[in-house]
């Protein structure tokens, strides 16, 4: 006898909140089989990138010692 069970898709992460933004994952699940797993990296940096584009460097000092990496 088989069990037919269907394909789920989900997304995992962040796990914690001083973590948001940073990583996360879609994964594929058949039953509690991880099937397809994508990783998606660098929400926060691109975010910071965006806030440090129109200042000067000293002004974004205080940026990189918040970066969560």
């Amino acid at each position: 006898m088989t069990l037919q069970t269907e394909l789920v898709t989900m997304n995992m992460g962040p796990h914690h909140p001083s973590t948001h933004g940073v990583f996360r994952m879609r994964v594929t699940l058949d039953g509690e089989v991880v099937r397809e797993m994508e990783p998606m990296f660098g929400y926060l940096h691109r975010g910071l990138e965006k806030l440090a584009e129109g200042r000067t460097y000293t002004q974004i000092i205080p940026f990189t010692d918040r970066l969560d990496y």
